[in-house]
This record gives C-alpha cells, sequence and structure tokens, in this order.
C-alpha cells in the first residue's frame, strides 16, 4: 500500500496560522513506535477519527489513533467552520432519495447536530470560537427566492426555529442590499475547525485513547483473527480498523474506494479587521452566511473583526492558491461598503465529494469500516460520522445508525472525472457571472 496519496499533498503548509492563533496549542504526541495492541486502531486524526475515539473511551472500548501527520492537518484543520443543522440537502429532498426510516434517521440527527457538536465543546471547554447564534441562507435571484420561501415553510412545519426574511429584514441582517429574501436557521452557527479538532482530541486522550501523530499507514494485512498496521517505526494489533482519512481514503487503500471518492481543492481567506463602520452594518448578528449560488458564496466574520470567506480556484491542483480578486470584486458587490478589502491568510485544502454529495458508511472486510464523502459538510457530519463507526465497532445493529451501511460503488467515469468536472464548474461559474452582472447593472452607484 501507499505511504501516501502525494497527488494531494501540498509541498508547504498544514492549517491556517490564523485558525491555529485563535484556539488552545496543540497537545504533546508522539511518533508511534515499537509493537502495540489495541481493541480498534484508528487511522486520521480529524473530526471523524477523534468523534470515534472519544466515543469508544466513553464505552471503555480501548483505541488508538494514528495521525500521518499532525492533528487537523486536513480538511478538519482548514475547514470553514459552518455548523448546520442539515445534511447537504434538506429533509424534503432527503426524504426523496431515501427510504422513509432511512430519511427519517438522516434528518433527524442533521437537525440534532449543532447541539451535539456544541454540546462537546462545552462539555469539554474546548476553545474554539464557537457561535450558536443560527445561520442564514440567503437568495441571489429571484428563482432562488422562491427556493427560499418553499424551503422556510416547509422547515417551519417541521416544528424547526426557521424565520423568513424579506425585504428590509433581510437587507439589515445580511447587510447587503443585494439580498431582499432570505431564511435565518438559529439552530446552526459557526466555529474555529482547527480548534475543535485540537479540542476533540484532548477530550479523546482525557477518556483514554492513545493518539499518535507522524505515523502514516504503510500496510494493512489480516493476522489471524485480527488486522496488523504497520507505520514507518511501528506496528498495531487491532480487533477492528476504523479507515477516517477523508479524501485521501482511496489512495491510501488502494481500492475501489479511490473511484468513488472525487477530491476537490477548496480555498479560505481572511481579511484584515475590519474598520468599526463597517463591521456594525455586515452580518451584525454574527451567523455565517451563504447564499443560493453555485460557486462558494459562505462569508462569516470573526471575533476580532475579520471577514472568511470560502473562494474559488484551481478545482484539482495542489499548492495552488484561491482566486483572491474575484473573491474581492464578488464581496464589493454583495457588500458595497466593504470599500477597502485588504487579505491577510488564505489557504485551501481537499474535499471529500461523492458523486450525489451524501457521505458513505462502509465494511471493506469483516472487521475494517471507513467513511468519507462529506462533500463540503464535515464538522458536523464528520462528528456524527465517527460516533456512527464507534457504533459498528461496538456491535450496535446498523438500525440504529444515522447513515446506511453500503457496499463501495465505483463510477466507471472516475478515471476522466476532471475534465467532466471542470466542464460542469465551468458552466456554474458563468451562470453565477450572469446573475452578479445582472445585478451590478440594476444598481446605480455602481455606475458612477
Amino acid at each position: 500500500m501507499s505511504n501516501s496519496p502525494e497527488h494531494l499533498l501540498d509541498s508547504a503548509g498544514t492549517f491556517s496560522d490564523y485558525l491555529a492563533q485563535r484556539t488552545e496549542p496543540p497537545i504533546a504526541t508522539s511518533v508511534l513506535q515499537g509493537d502495540h495492541q489495541t481493541d480498534v486502531v484508528i487511522i486520521g486524526g480529524g473530526f471523524t477519527g477523534l468523534s470515534c475515539a472519544l466515543a469508544l473511551a466513553e464505552h471503555g472500548v480501548s483505541n488508538l489513533v494514528l495521525e500521518a501527520r499532525e492533528i487537523g492537518w486536513g480538511a478538519s484543520g482548514r475547514a470553514w467552520g459552518q455548523v448546520a443543522a442539515a445534511a447537504k440537502f434538506m429533509p424534503a429532498q432527503v426524504e426523496k432519495d431515501f427510504p422513509p426510516e432511512i430519511a427519517e434517521r438522516i434528518n433527524r440527527a442533521a437537525a440534532l447536530a449543532p447541539d451535539l457538536v456544541f454540546g462537546l465543546i462545552k462539555q469539554h471547554g474546548m476553545r474554539c470560537d464557537a457561535v450558536h447564534n443560527g445561520n442564514i441562507i440567503a437568495a441571489h435571484n429571484s428563482d432562488k427566492a422562491q427556493w427560499i420561501r418553499s424551503t422556510a415553510a416547509d422547515l417551519q412545519s417541521r416544528g424547526y426555529p426557521v424565520r423568513l426574511l424579506v425585504a428590509g429584514e433581510a437587507a439589515a441582517l445580511t447587510g447587503s442590499p443585494r439580498y431582499r429574501c432570505a431564511l435565518i436557521d438559529e439552530r446552526g452557527g459557526a466555529l474555529n475547525p482547527l480548534g475543535y479538532a485540537r479540542g476533540l482530541v484532548r477530550a479523546a486522550r482525557d477518556a483514554g485513547s492513545q493518539v499518535f501523530t507522524q505515523s502514516p499507514l504503510l500496510s494493512l494485512q489480516k493476522v489471524g483473527a485480527d488486522w496488523q498496521v504497520t507505520t514507518p517505526q511501528g506496528r498495531v494489533i487491532a480487533r477492528q480498523v476504523v479507515m477516517a482519512t477523508g479524501a485521501f481514503t482511496g489512495n491510501l487503500l488502494q481500492s475501489q474506494t479511490q473511484q468513488e471518492i472525487f477530491p476537490v481543492r477548496a480555498y479560505q481567506a481572511i481579511s484584515e479587521p475590519l474598520p468599526a463602520e463597517v463591521l456594525s452594518t455586515l452580518l451584525p448578528g454574527g451567523q455565517p452566511f451563504n447564499d443560493t449560488r453555485r460557486m462558494f458564496s459562505g462569508v462569516r466574520v470573526w471575533p476580532d473583526g475579520r471577514l472568511h470567506v470560502g473562494l474559488d480556484g484551481p478545482l484539482f491542483r495542489a499548492n495552488a492558491s484561491g482566486w483572491l480578486q474575484g473573491a474581492t470584486k464578488r464581496l464589493q458587490l454583495m457588500f458595497p461598503q466593504l470599500r477597502d478589502l485588504r487579505w491577510a491568510y488564505h489557504w485551501a485544502g481537499w474535499v471529500d465529494m461523492t458523486v450525489d454529495h451524501y457521505p458513505r458508511l462502509h465494511r471493506l472486510a469483516p472487521g475494517v469500516l471507513a467513511a468519507y464523502g462529506f462533500s463540503g459538510r464535515g464538522v458536523a457530519i464528520g462528528t456524527i460520522m465517527g460516533r456512527d463507526l464507534a457504533h459498528l465497532a461496538l456491535g450496535h445493529s446498523e438500525d440504529q445508525l444515522v447513515h446506511p451501511v453500503s457496499a463501495v460503488q465505483p463510477q466507471w467515469y472516475h478515471a476522466i472525472h476532471r475534465p467532466l468536472v471542470q466542464t460542469l464548474v465551468t458552466g456554474y461559474r458563468v451562470e453565477d457571472r450572469h446573475y452578479d452582472n445582472q445585478y451590478a447593472r440594476s444598481v446605480p452607484s455602481l455606475h458612477s
């Protein structure tokens, strides 16, 4: 087996320096050396693996986490940090895509996901800038305004604390005159993803988990009734193995999982602190914000007054940078008060997409479990999936899980997925630009 998926790695940098500055320091860990034995060995020190480790330790099951680099090195230390009370799709769509009993489990877990995440943060005293005051989704054109209205009505009919924002209220809570229709879901929020990962690993260690870093998987092989995991300087014998390696899973296993995951590059940027007069008008309630455009649209404000955005960039190239100039232009169109916007930090990472944007939970072999494919919703779904993996390892029945256990389904077009995705995304960019230009022409001040 391959030591690491080199084509997905960056030659420099890990998580954002800014995120690292705003949380507790990393816990002291060591490289795995010599021989070890445990009930469950977990490959990957992100949200999923650490959530699994914590849940197992709370049930008295010995477990050992192996991280190839540092805790939070992958997507868990680079994410935008939204905690949404939904799967990738809204409940009505989930009900169309799954049998009733599975859809009900997914929707129920998604609705409670923020309480799970913020409950863990409070229970373990995690220092991660947690803000639990809802999130906002706004319509960027008239067609999407109708979608916002119908979605808000559906969520309200289910008893969720969702409110429709129209006209002046939408503009006031977003800070943008562009948005005349939006919804606020009071269950959601945001956090520092690296801080959350570091909090999870501390909680798992305190509960009894062993954690080793700079210990990449070299090989995985059956030894009698157990599994042997080999790293450069050590070995672990375990009854069960959990693969919690996200976008890197397929390359590590060199199996059909490689043809089920579509790693895509995602980019983040954080500004210099904004002037007080701008901060008073831009997302004044502190909620993270997305609009309904096709490409990245996330905007949030940090406690020190910096703007944090998701931005577009090259989809598949390691070491590439996001398109900051395009992000500046988009933000100044949305928020005309951002006249002088300067960027202080930017970074990138890989998102483990699946073709239908739903996560996958697999038994790859007797005693080998894997979960991946969170498609940009890893904070909440990764935490939930880590608990699902722990429950499987504990022998719980599959109907007690949130997500269904499925067989790996390789996609026949995986070998040519890059040009296909590039073509699709090019269309999305053209569509977004069309609506941006349409809005710009409608605003007289933009022509002066």
